[in-house]
């Protein structure tokens, strides 16, 4: 008999320049788009048009407040906050493939710890068909479970 498995659901941030203009270039959603104050030049601009043509949210924000709000430390003046990947077991994403009809693809991952690495490859899964990626539990970035 299968129990109910509560998923575990963690907010996610996307900071830094290019990593924001992929992110707005992509088909995942955004729900608010934080601009430092005065910060109007080069890819900025790019990033501000992009978001608005998408109509998301975008707040402006000083710089005192986007360095606490950041994780990485590296924001480049801008920071996505997207909405969060869902945690589940590998039973759920044999589930998800099964559902779809198709072969199961899963992308095991171990010693990724850059956040930023984690998200080109989770993005780069998600264009190749992958239902799945696990990570462990410690020592490792953030994960997310594709069943929907």
């Amino acid at each position: 008999m299968k129990e109910n498995k509560k998923e575990k659901v963690y907010e996610d941030k996307v900071e830094g320049r290019n990593s924001v203009l992929e992110l707005l270039n992509s088909d995942r959603d955004i729900n608010k788009l934080y601009i430092q104050k005065g910060e109007k030049h080069g890819s900025i601009n790019k990033i501000i048009a992009i978001a608005k043509e998408k109509r998301i949210v975008i707040a402006e924000m000083d710089k005192n407040k986007m360095d606490a709000m950041s994780e990485t430390h590296n924001h480049q003046g801008v920071i996505a906050v997207v909405p969060p990947f869902n945690y589940c077991e590998v039973e759920d994403i044999l589930d998800y493939a099964k559902s779809k009809n198709e072969k199961v693809f899963i992308l095991i991952l171990d010693g990724i710890e850059d956040v930023h690495n984690l998200g080109s490859i989770i993005r780069t899964a998600e264009t190749a068909g992958v239902h799945g990626i696990i990570i462990p539990k410690r020592r490792a970035a953030r994960s997310k479970c594709n069943s929907k």
